[in-house]
């Protein structure tokens, strides 16, 4: 069975128990609205050596001119609708090419038609659901101070069900983290919060069985969140963020690191945390592996 909705492609493979989502139809529109249909396919949407900066931006009358032309904020609005429908793959870099909106470059522009020619090369992909046991799987990771004009860290989350990506996000952190364990610690409450309200979605639809288990590379913020005492180097941290021990005493959600899970047999590696696609630029085969781990392809 297959239906279109709102530009997304959904197809339900009843004998292999399997759903699929994509939106093949959606990104060759838009290829072709911004004359991309011909362009070269490359494996990322942002290579690792490409750095944006506010610094780029133009600074004379004239250039701002030439790029008024340019229909920058309709193709990042464009992008990011595939980025949260069905595109976690991209949802870090149309981050990067939305801050500059206001007053874009070249090289802005370059590395937000970068995305479009990753969407060409991998327009037929999608999310697939069906594959794994019905159990939220999360994991969290930050980028410690990753912007470049500001020095703001950045969160990147994503929570998978039945083998594929059912919310991610990657953002800004709202405050300056002062340390890699705030930055993480920050980044783990978002996600418990996250988590929480998928638990209450899945069990509405009616999945009961284990709390959802949410994974972390960093051990200092674990035992943070873990530990009720609050503690010199980190009396400046705001309350809300104390939130996650909470939902953690309550045993409301699980918090892990990432290469230590209790109840499987099979321990995940640090390279399994696919959230670090959604905070950095990755090479190709890092990329491609954590893309695989979120269910898309």
């Amino acid at each position: 069975m297959q239906i279109t909705y709102l530009g997304m492609r959904i197809l339900r493979d009843r004998n292999q128990h399997v759903l699929y989502l994509s939106q093949k139809e959606y990104i060759g529109k838009v290829l072709q609205r911004f004359n991309m249909e011909g362009g070269k396919k490359i494996s990322t949407p942002l290579p690792p050596y490409l750095k944006l900066s506010a610094m780029d931006s133009p600074q004379s009358d004239s250039d701002r001119a030439d790029m008024a032309k340019i229909p920058y904020a309709s193709a990042c609005g464009s992008l990011m609708y595939a980025m949260v429908a069905t595109r976690p793959d991209i949802a870090f870099v149309v981050r990067v090419v939305s801050r500059y909106m206001a007053n874009p470059d070249k090289k802005h522009w370059e590395a937000m038609r970068g995305v479009m020619r990753y969407l060409k090369g991998t327009q037929d992909m999608c999310i697939c659901f069906g594959k794994q046991g019905a159990l939220v799987h999360g994991y969290t990771d930050s980028d410690y101070a990753g912007h470049p004009d500001n020095r703001k860290s950045t969160t990147g989350y994503v929570f998978t069900f039945t083998g594929g990506a059912m919310s991610w996000i990657s953002r800004m952190q709202k405050c300056i983290a002062l340390s890699t364990i705030e930055a993480e610690y920050i980044a783990a409450t978002e996600a418990c919060k996250e988590a929480i309200w998928l638990s209450r979605l899945v069990a509405d639809l009616g999945y009961t069985g284990d709390i959802p288990l949410l994974h972390c590379e960093s051990q200092s913020a674990i035992q943070l969140a873990k530990n009720p005492v609050f503690h010199a180097k980190t009396k400046h941290v705001d309350v809300k963020y104390h939130f996650s021990r909470e939902v953690i005493e309550d045993k409301l959600i699980r918090l892990v690191k990432i290469h230590t899970d209790d109840n499987s047999a099979v321990k995940i590696h640090t390279d399994d945390n696919s959230a670090d696609l959604l905070i950095k630029s990755l090479p190709p085969k890092r990329f491609a592996h954590c893309r695989h781990l979120m269910g898309i392809g």
